[in-house]
């Protein structure tokens, strides 16, 4: 038996395909997003709906509370543990999603940087008060590939990069091609990729967003506020919600907000190609050149067979 993942850009259908291709081939859905997993942020992130999880069986969902924080080596651990759970039940576990770094997590494994606490927190406190852009731009300068990979308003994943580009001398893309494989999660895997013309996927992202809007995303988000949710906690980082607070606090207008999560959301999703394009052994769809259920069912026929 082997494992399906489906991957490809934000908005292009990963969910609704991986439903229909696991419910007649006793699929369970592992989410590998780092947006999903925490509970209460559900329109913004696009989260399965209780009706689909009622349909298929979805896993690393809902798993966390907004003010807690968890790295890539928790989730690797934790999807693994249910990976094979699935398998133990004679089930075929579907993962599907869009962070590249999870899903590297779980099928290779991560490298350990052993970098002094103090040094850590010196470089903290030496990049606390410059502005995200220029720290971008020094990661541009220092680890190109980092940064195409990582998303020019992900502050965080922006320090880690030029701290460890800082502190090892080493960048961090470079760590990861000479990273020990020696824990590698031996899973057999089928990989499908989903994708198509920019300007589709741009119309189709533009599309989802105002679907958001048209289902409350805003009223979620105050909602969560009035409830003491604090606007820091690291689930309320995800994709967009920032900007829907800075309306709520007046700091934008609607247009403003809106733009500026249309603009973030079509450089994450070129960040998600970039990343994937890289990964070997994915068969690509282009969800415009035939069904992407029709064309998915016939590979994974087709690998069944072999």
């Amino acid at each position: 038996m082997k494992a399906i993942i489906i991957l490809g850009p934000t908005g292009i259908g990963k969910s609704e395909l991986a439903i229909k291709l696991s419910l007649p081939r006793r699929g369970e859905i592992v989410c590998i997003d780092s947006r999903t997993i925490y509970r209460g942020i559900n329109i913004g992130t696009s989260k399965p709906s209780l009706r689909d999880r009622k349909e298929v069986s979805h896993h690393m969902v809902d798993i966390l509370d907004l003010d807690e924080k968890r790295n890539a080596s928790w989730f690797s651990r934790k999807a693994r543990e249910t990976i094979d759970d699935i398998f133990t039940r004679g089930y075929i576990p579907f993962l599907v999603g869009g962070s590249g770094l999870y899903l590297k997590s779980i099928l290779h494994g991560l490298f350990g940087i052993n970098l002094s606490e103090d040094d850590r927190k010196s470089f903290s406190e030496s990049v606390k008060n410059i502005p995200t852009p220029q720290l971008y731009g020094r990661l541009l300068s220092s680890d190109r590939e980092s940064g195409e990979r990582i998303h020019r308003n992900d502050r965080y994943r922006i320090v880690r990069a030029l701290e460890v580009y800082t502190l090892s001398g080493i960048s961090l893309s470079e760590h990861f091609r000479k990273q020990n494989l020696s824990e590698e999660f031996n899973l057999q895997s089928v990989k499908i990729g989903l994708n198509t013309d920019r300007a589709i996927l741009h119309k189709r992202i533009n599309n989802r967003v105002e679907e958001m809007f048209q289902s409350g995303w805003i009223d979620e988000v105050e909602g969560l506020l009035v409830n003491g949710v604090n606007p820091e906690w690291p689930g309320m980082q995800a994709l967009g919600y920032p900007e829907v607070i800075s309306f709520l606090k007046n700091d934008i207008n609607y247009s403003q907000m809106k733009e500026r999560i249309l603009a973030k959301t079509r450089q994450y999703a070129k960040s998600q190609i970039t990343w994937f394009k890289k990964e070997k052994g994915v068969m690509w769809i282009d969800i415009e050149k035939g069904d992407p259920f029709m064309v998915a069912s016939k590979l994974l026929d087709s690998e069944n067979k072999n």
